[in-house]
């Protein structure tokens, strides 16, 4: 059946409240339910919430769970939009896994190489010092969990979703760029985010190449894959995550030796905030393009 709204753009505009609605009120059950879990009651001790939500770290199964809730809400919007909206299957929006393994690890192979050269780059150039190796934390077991769940979500948003409808009125490279303006837009309020102009270029620039396969398979697992790996990786060699301390999970300990410019070593947003970052990003883009384009022959 043909979508109730014709232009794509359009129903991608109407889902993004949509889904902001939905899955705030999903995760506002969910801090509700861990509330009433721990035996907390705001009439009796308001301070109690607060304690409860400020100290947890990207290892806590607290932020494990409210990540999980978050990703039902984004499920539940997808289901209405695509049911009632789109007219068609929730799994067109690139959920098969059949024969999608070699993506998966393609993915996460080569968000390892991504990170860990702008790692090597970055030190050769001596923008940052190793001053440490921290060793391995059990935590980041759960670190990995939320952070896969994290990446699952905003792909199935982001490009699952938005980039997907998008498509339907326009060329590739326009509905990359919405998709990709909407991708930086949700990041807007992170740390140190408009420290310069970097960051938030960055963040657009990611979603092209979070969203260049996109475009040829109408598959997830390549970009979800990749994301995971590119936001674990990171923290995993000290890096803030677009601004974001990862100190539970870290194993290697570095930091800025001042020689270079914050918009060269990333500053105090990150491996993100670097034009040595984005230039890879946009570079290893047209890489990407143009593998998925000479198979498309």
């Amino acid at each position: 059946m043909e979508p109730r709204i014709q232009n794509g753009f359009l129903r991608a505009i109407i889902f993004m409240p949509m889904w902001m609605i939905i899955m705030g009120t999903i995760s506002g059950l969910g801090v509700f339910l861990l509330m009433l879990i721990n035996g907390i009651d705001l009439n009796a001790d308001p301070d109690a919430a607060t304690a409860l939500f400020e100290n947890i770290s990207f290892d806590s199964p607290v932020m494990l769970f409210l990540t999980a809730c978050q990703v039902a809400g984004s499920f539940l919007t997808l289901w209405i939009a695509t049911k009632f909206i789109d007219r068609k299957p929730l799994m067109s929006i690139g959920l098969s896994v059949k024969d999608k393994a070699n993506e998966m690890l393609i993915g996460l192979g080569f968000a390892l190489a991504f990170i860990g050269g702008l790692f090597f780059v970055l030190w050769l150039l001596g923008a940052i010092t190793i001053t440490g190796y921290v060793g391995f934390k059990p935590g980041v077991f759960i670190v990995s969990m939320m952070l896969f769940l994290a990446a699952f979500d905003e792909e199935l948003i982001f490009r699952g979703y938005v980039l997907n409808n998008m498509m339907d009125s326009s060329s590739r490279w326009v509905a990359l760029a919405g998709s990709s303006a909407l991708f930086a837009l949700m990041h807007a309020g992170n740390p140190s985010v408009w420290s310069n102009w970097v960051p938030m270029t960055e963040l657009f620039a990611a979603g092209f190449i979070l969203g260049i396969s996109y475009t040829f398979t109408k598959n997830l697992w390549f970009p979800t894959f990749f994301h995971f790996g590119w936001n674990f990786f990171q923290g995993l060699l000290g890096f803030e995550i677009s601004g974001i301390n990862v100190d539970s999970w870290k194993m290697i300990s570095h930091e800025s030796t001042g020689n270079v410019p914050d918009i060269v070593s990333g500053g105090a947003f990150g491996i993100e905030g670097s034009v040595i970052t984005l230039s890879c990003t946009i570079i290893c883009t047209y890489f990407i393009y143009k593998y998925y384009n000479e198979l498309d022959k």
